[in-house]
């Protein structure tokens, strides 16, 4: 839909809070990110909705979600993505793609300073929300893990034993939420935990933080020393806020769309 084989950097979350197709199979999602030239956010917009209506046109079986980025480095740029797929999905979409790339071009090219793409893969085992059929929340929280090579496995056994301690504890979560894995497209290991938010007045700060949270779940000694292991495995790490955009998105006919 949108220069799928350009390069990118980001999730998420990534929904997603973003989710994955109900009928399908596969968890991969495809994410493309598009920084407009400066002074050209309304043309880009105006571009991007002819380009969905063209989907629309051509009854493209995948759905396209769109995220405005309103907080973070990314500022002003946005996300178009399409969740839920296998692999060989792509090879079936090769010939569209084709026709896709031309409109691209033709209508929203103009408007870019920049345009990237990248895969990344659900990771259920490690996501307290199961996929959903439903549009994405109104805005979402992404943060983005880079760690240490060596520390991997570290890093996902502490997510495991947290939500673990979520679900000891009855831990408030604000909304979905779900963690993808960066497999092509950008700097890794990569991770983005993805969590949706209906409203600004849900960003509010639990009452109990994550440490206390896992205090009560595994006692203090051991709570803090499962997450300084984790905390020990991560190279960097930051944060943005996505602004779902229903109007810059495309939904497939409900027999083939869904996140």
């Amino acid at each position: 839909m949108s220069k799928r084989f350009l390069a990118v950097a980001v999730l998420f979350a990534l929904s997603l809070a973003v989710p994955a197709l109900a009928e399908s199979t596969g968890d991969v999602a495809i994410i493309n990110t598009h920084n407009p030239k400066s002074g050209s956010g309304e043309k880009y917009e105006a571009a991007r909705k002819k380009h969905m209506a063209w989907h629309k046109a051509q009854k493209d079986p995948w759905t396209w979600y769109t995220w405005e980025v309103v907080s973070g480095e990314a500022t002003g740029s946005y996300y178009t993505a399409s969740f839920g797929h296998s692999w060989k999905d792509f090879d079936a979409q090769e010939k569209f793609e084709k026709a896709d790339n031309a409109d691209f071009d033709k209508g929203i090219g103009p408007t870019l300073g920049r345009s990237f793409t990248s895969y990344y893969v659900r990771r259920a085992d490690l996501s307290l929300s199961a996929p959903s059929a439903t549009p994405p929340s109104a805005y979402s929280v992404l943060t983005f893990f880079l760690l240490k090579p060596e520390g991997v496995n570290d890093f996902l056994e502490t997510v495991k034993k947290i939500n673990d301690g979520i679900k000891k504890t009855n831990y408030h979560q604000q909304g979905p939420s779900a963690f993808y894995q960066l497999v092509n497209g950008g700097e890794g290991p990569m991770y983005v935990l993805s969590g949706g938010r209906e409203s600004w007045a849900a960003f509010a700060p639990n009452e109990k933080t994550l440490d206390q949270m896992m205090e009560d779940a595994y006692g203090k000694e051991q709570g803090a020393a499962i997450l300084a292991k984790g905390r020990n495995a991560i190279r960097s790490s930051r944060t943005e806020t996505i602004k779902y955009r229903p109007d810059l998105s495309y939904e497939a006919p409900k027999a083939t769309a869904s996140r």
